[in-house]
């Protein structure tokens, strides 16, 4: 019933602070909408203060105006040089905050966790206490954000060694930094989905851990982890610009007008993921990721990000 709205959740756990818009759960059913609001992993938050105009095809970002009128009835507005006034509806402020902790929790119940679910780092490390699977007791723990600039400093409350299974909320990066066997490394939305409640697949959990371990990794340098972080936020944030830059080209063309798009420096790029500018320089240079060479091209590039696709 749910796969599309938890891929959007499970994609969104590599995003800092999510907020879901109106506009973000587009075709997701009133009934799923309901279901994973009453779960507790959507919560409703604050209306938006801004929206894109919807009244002409110039697709502007506009501050959302209120007015009451005499007979208590409230109502929304943005103004819009081609209409001078477009009305909102209210349900298009609406908004969403995510909160991972339920399915955490049911992931405890599931795997028969004994402890209590406990948050170490407040909305990145979790400990879901002690399991047994696949014939072992196993410390049970859960994390998001490890290519993240300060995934380092995060790894550092996670438990090593053998025993430990780490759950992953968005992609699992199997860059040596979490010191647990690669067999141990398990990306939830793999294990997890909805159907008349929160359903966790144990066999597969089993299964993967019943296979035959591999050589530990090799570990990285604080160093060589700091720059892998750089290079996953680059790309992240290099995604997110080329998006806006395909919606601006888009906007022009129906327009039949030139998009002109402002050069993205190496100066930007750090302030925007926090980094220092010689960090990002480097992750550049040093980077032998072929997918951040291609965004870097395709940034500068109106054809390239016409095509853009991921």
């Amino acid at each position: 019933m749910l796969p599309d709205l938890l891929n959007i959740i499970w994609r969104s756990a590599d995003t800092p602070n999510p907020v879901f818009t109106a506009e973000d759960l587009v075709g997701v059913s009133p009934a799923a909408l309901s279901d994973l609001t009453k779960l507790g992993v959507l919560r409703e938050a604050g209306p938006a203060t801004h929206v894109v105009c919807d009244g002409c095809h110039d697709q502007h970002v506009e501050r959302v105006g209120m007015t009451k009128y005499p007979n208590g009835q409230t109502r929304f507005f943005i103004p819009c040089p081609e209409n001078l006034r477009v009305e909102v509806p209210r349900e298009r402020l609406r908004q969403w905050t995510l909160d991972f902790t339920p399915l955490l929790a049911a992931l405890a119940r599931a795997l028969g966790a004994q402890e209590a679910l406990a948050e170490v780092v407040p909305g990145r490390v979790w400990n879901l206490g002690r399991a047994s699977l696949a014939g072992k007791s196993k410390l049970i723990w859960a994390a998001r954000g490890l290519a993240w600039p300060d995934a380092v400093q995060v790894v550092a409350a996670l438990p090593q060694g053998r025993s430990p299974i780490l759950f992953c909320l968005g992609q699992a990066h199997d860059d040596g930094l979490v010191d647990v066997p690669r067999e141990a490394i398990i990306e939830l939305r793999t294990v997890m989905q909805m159907k008349d409640g929160v359903v966790v697949d144990r066999e597969a959990i089993e299964r993967q851990l019943g296979d035959v371990a591999a050589p530990p990794a090799k570990k990285q340098t604080k160093k060589q982890a700091q720059r892998d972080a750089t290079v996953g936020a680059l790309k992240r944030e290099l995604h997110e610009r080329i998006l806006a830059f395909k919606s601006a080209i888009r906007a022009a063309d129906d327009a039949d007008r030139i998009c002109d798009l402002p050069p993205v420096t190496q100066k930007e790029l750090a302030a925007a993921i926090k980094v220092s500018e010689s960090s990002v320089s480097r992750a550049i240079a040093e980077s032998k990721d072929r997918e951040l060479q291609i965004m870097l091209q395709t940034i500068e590039n109106p054809d390239m990000i016409r095509k853009y696709a991921r």
